[in-house]
């Protein structure tokens, strides 16, 4: 964190430079030091360090609203009246972290497993209060983390555009983001952005021309869009359950073969 304050390049081998006493940081009204980008990216490659074939890793500091910090502070009271030892005046003062891990190391194993893998990767921190906790610790393997992001994908679409009668998203990712973002090209401003083909079947559509039909779904999606999580929606279908109910039987009631013949002309 001192590092970052004074703008000096930060030593990743050094502890005290990144992770500063958070006790001291607090006396000198300084930010934590989990908003310093050296010291996220030092999290960052001791977790790809110490778990191999780890894809990514994302964290965010969890703020907490005053009457959970006062919480806090009377369970931290009463613990430390009951204790027989003193407890560390710097208890409280680190930072919580919502962490989250991608790997495939994690395939085939336990959660309690994938979770002891990542607390022994930052045990110095945790050690020393630096991170005080990790409380939204999750640990995904590629397929479990895919998953995850196609279905807030799909409820964000459902509670956004509203009426939807059938909702199917493909991912065609083919490498562009990855390429988009580490040419320099500003293409792409997220690595693991998706390109999803998205076919929406939605009352919500009636009246409406295509072209404001793609705005409501774009909008739907505005923040993976904004953030890169999205990075392209090719081959955008929106119709309405009318529209959806001819291609059905023109493709002989099978609705399998309609979303696959759905780019025909009405």
């Amino acid at each position: 964190m001192l590092a970052c304050q004074m703008g000096r390049p930060a030593d990743l081998e050094d502890q005290h430079l990144l992770f500063a006493d958070p006790s001291a940081s607090a006396a000198a009204n300084l930010p934590n030091w989990s908003s310093c980008p050296r010291a996220q990216e030092k999290l960052r490659l001791r977790i790809h360090a110490l778990i191999p074939k780890t894809h990514s890793v994302e964290l965010e500091e969890v703020v907490l609203t005053e009457e959970e910090e006062q919480q806090e502070l009377d369970l931290s009271t009463v613990a430390s009246s009951s204790a027989s030892s003193d407890v560390s005046s710097t208890e409280g003062r680190g930072v919580r972290l919502r962490l989250e891990v991608v790997s495939e190391t994690f395939e085939n194993m336990r959660s309690t497993d994938r979770q002891r893998m990542v607390q022994r990767a930052l045990e110095n921190e945790l050690a020393s209060g630096a991170i005080h906790a990790l409380p939204d610790l999750r640990t995904l393997t590629p397929v479990q983390w895919h998953r995850n992001q196609i279905q807030r994908f799909e409820q964000r679409l459902h509670e956004k555009v509203g009426g939807i009668e059938r909702l199917e998203i493909i991912d065609l990712t083919d490498g562009h983001a990855v390429e988009g973002y580490f040419d320099g090209s500003g293409r792409s401003l997220d690595p693991r952005g998706l390109e999803l083909q998205v076919a929406v079947v939605s009352s919500a559509f009636e009246g409406l021309r295509p072209l404001a039909r793609h705005q409501l779904v774009q909008d739907a999606l505005g923040p993976e869009i904004l953030s890169g999580a999205i990075h392209a929606l090719p081959h955008l279908k929106t119709w309405t359950p009318a529209q959806w109910k001819k291609i059905v039987e023109k493709a002989g009631g099978s609705q399998e073969v309609a979303a696959e013949k759905g780019c025909a002309k009405l």
